[in-house]
């Protein structure tokens, strides 16, 4: 996946520095041009000077003869004395391969001693051609031209930082914008913050807001048609189970059998609604979630007493298999419902003669609840699947609405406990692992 800040940062790099390479080429034409003007000028004049000496007191010979360093690193001018038939009378430094320009003029000539520029011009009897040497010129524009760019290129490091840190301001507000969409969840639906969006992003922004509206009211018209979908079963069903229990006294026992399917259907209804009604109050938006300091063991040894009576009724040995004191900071009444739901369907999916054991232990700053049953355990493909909303496990042959492990989930994802399901080895079974920030 690119990111867009490192494709936006390279981007702008590689314009930079391709404007840089553009501004040196640029800047190096510059000093070519000035730096040639200018030595040509020179040797111009030097020409002219001399001629002025050969007119007056004649063609001499010179008195100190130049040295190849004087030539290649200060760029001094050689004098050249021609007859006008071509033959040198006198030169300032020693030249073999350089000869005499037919046109008067300036001249740029390559020969195996090097590049040269020349000027040539008529001097009374005499032809005048003063010599300078290219690769000098080259050298000193090369040595311009580096000074005037080395800032740019000392600078590019700097300016690369700086680059960034521009990139990273002008996608900060893209960043928040990621941040408070990853903080929604179905129970605060909040509008994303438009203060200090980018113009170019502020008619996305309005339009996710506007969907956001849009799904909190669904979501809330969906909790009040559970709410008082619930409720208004509540009222007839428990009259159901009343006259239920007034046929019985006035039939007798002939048609027991088929009252306690009555009732037991019943009763599953009535705990269907329960759940339903549960699952409206975690969905519910709560603006005050107390967290508070409770003895965790205190709170495990309540929850598991309250599942006694149905672990006995379904045959399975449920207890506590070992236990640490400690203490955690959570909200006690989300921490409740996640045990009861997980030891309930623990000892629900568990089949007759299994056992349920419940260890409680500490680990750095955890305090960890694993509850182990030997039940037939979730495939693997339904692991994650088994948190949402009515989902059941097919072929699992119990009796249930698929809310309980919802609840789970909305309890610990707003008091911040985690859960995990895993399978166990052998035998079969699952291991539901309940971790809380423990105080020690």
């Amino acid at each position: 996946m690119i990111s867009l800040r490192w494709q936006l940062f390279v981007s702008l790099l590689a314009l930079y520095l391709a404007t840089a390479a553009v501004a040196m080429g640029v800047s190096y034409r510059q000093y070519a041009v000035s730096v040639n003007a200018f030595m040509d000028g020179q040797i111009h004049a030097v020409a002219l000077g001399y001629a002025q000496q050969l007119a007056s007191f004649g063609a001499r010979a010179f008195s100190r003869p130049l040295e190849r360093q004087d030539i290649q690193h200060h760029g001094s001018p050689i004098e050249q004395i021609w007859t006008t038939d071509g033959r040198l009378f006198d030169s300032s430094y020693s030249t073999p391969a350089l000869s005499l320009q037919v046109a008067n003029g300036f001249h740029s000539i390559h020969t195996p001693e090097g590049n040269w520029r020349t000027y040539t011009m008529r001097a009374g009897r005499f032809e005048l051609q003063v010599v300078q040497s290219n690769d000098f010129r080259r050298r000193v524009i090369m040595d311009s031209a580096w000074k005037s760019a080395a800032p740019i290129a000392v600078l590019i490091p700097f300016s690369a930082l700086l680059l960034w840190f521009a990139v990273y301001l002008a996608l900060r507000p893209v960043g928040q914008v990621i941040n408070a969409i990853a903080e929604q969840n179905a129970r605060t639906l909040k509008e994303l913050p438009t203060a200090n969006i980018p113009r170019e992003l502020f008619p996305l922004i309005t339009s996710m807001n506007n969907l956001i509206v849009r799904l909190r009211d669904a979501f809330a018209s969906q909790r009040r048609f559970v709410q008082d979908a619930a409720h208004e079963l509540r009222t007839p069903l428990a009259a159901c189970m009343l006259q239920a229990e007034g046929v019985r006294r006035n039939l007798g026992a002939a048609f027991s059998d088929d009252l306690d399917r009555l009732q037991l259907g019943l009763r599953r209804m009535q705990r269907l609604i329960e759940q339903l009604l549960r699952l409206a109050h975690e969905d519910a938006e709560h603006s005050d979630y107390p967290i508070e300091l409770i003895d965790v063991p205190e709170l495990l040894k309540s929850s598991v007493g309250n599942l006694i009576a149905l672990a006995e009724q379904r045959g399975v040995d449920l207890g506590i298999a070992g236990i640490e004191p400690c203490r955690a900071s959570t909200n006690p009444a989300d921490l409740r419902s996640i045990l009861d739901n997980l030891l309930e369907n623990a000892v629900r999916y568990t089949p007759s003669g299994g056992c349920v054991d419940v260890w409680l232990g500490t680990a750095k700053d955890e305090s960890i609840i694993e509850i182990i049953d030997t039940g037939p355990g979730i495939p693997s493909e339904s692991l994650d699947l088994v948190f949402d909303r009515f989902y059941r496990v097919p072929g699992s042959g119990v009796e249930g609405s698929g809310i309980g492990l919802a609840i789970v989930r909305s309890a610990a994802e707003r008091s911040g406990i985690n859960v995990e399901l895993k399978n166990r080895g052998e035998p079969s079974g699952l291991i539901a692992r309940v971790s809380t920030p423990r105080i020690t």
